[in-house]
C-alpha cells in the first residue's frame, strides 16, 4: 500500500497493514521503555502477544472497534485505537507515537481521525484515560476538546493506578 512520505497521513488500518503495526509497536515499545505510561509492566513476552497477527487482526475493525494508524512514507510512527461502550460513547482506548515523530503533530491527527470516525458513526461522546501522573497526556487531550471529569482507580496487571477521566462531546 502507498503512503504519503513527509508528514504524516493517517488512516484506518486494514487487514493489511498487520506487519506494520507489530513492528511499529515493537519499536515504540523499545523507545520508551517497559516502565513508560501505557507499557508499564510489559515484557517482551506480552508485546509479542499483543503483536501476533490474530492480536492484531482482532484490534483493527469491526463493530465495536477501530485502529488508525500515522505514515511517514512506507513506516507507521503512531497509532490510536477506539472501543465502543454503548451506542453514545466511544473509548478513545490507546495512542501511541515514536518519540522520533513526537511534537510533529502526528498525535493530534490521530486523534482528530478517531474523533472524525466517531462522528461518522454517530457517537456523541469520547473518553479517554490516563494516569494521573500523566501531566503531558491531560494537558495534550485538553488542547483537543477533553475535559477531566473525574479520577478513579484501576486494576492493571494487579497493580492500582490512579486515571483521570476525561470526555470530549463529539456533536
Amino acid at each position: 500500500m502507498e503512503h504519503g512520505a513527509g508528514p504524516s497521513l493517517v488512516m484506518e488500518a486494514t487487514d493489511a497493514d498487520v506487519a506494520a503495526f507489530a513492528t511499529f509497536f515493537t519499536e515504540a515499545w523499545k523507545e520508551a521503555g517497559p516502565e513508560a505510561p501505557g507499557f508499564a509492566g510489559a515484557t517482551d513476552e506480552v508485546i509479542a502477544e499483543l503483536t501476533a497477527p490474530e492480536a492484531v487482526l482482532e484490534r483493527i475493525g469491526g463493530p465495536d472497534r477501530r485502529m488508525f494508524l500515522a505514515w511517514q512514507g512506507e513506516r507507521v510512527v503512531g497509532f490510536s485505537a477506539t472501543k465502543r461502550i454503548d451506542a453514545a460513547t466511544l473509548e478513545l482506548a490507546g495512542i501511541i507515537v515514536l518519540e522520533t515523530a513526537a511534537g510533529a503533530g502526528v498525535g493530534s491527527g490521530l486523534v482528530e481521525e478517531a474523533v472524525a470516525s466517531a462522528r461518522r458513526q454517530d457517537f456523541r461522546r469520547m473518553i479517554v484515560r490516563t494516569e494521573t501522573t500523566n501531566q503531558r497526556a491531560k494537558r495534550f487531550y485538553e488542547k483537543l476538546g477533553f475535559t477531566v471529569t473525574g479520577s478513579t482507580a484501576e486494576q492493571v496487571e494487579g497493580e492500582v493506578i490512579e486515571v483521570w477521566e476525561l470526555v470530549r462531546d463529539l456533536q
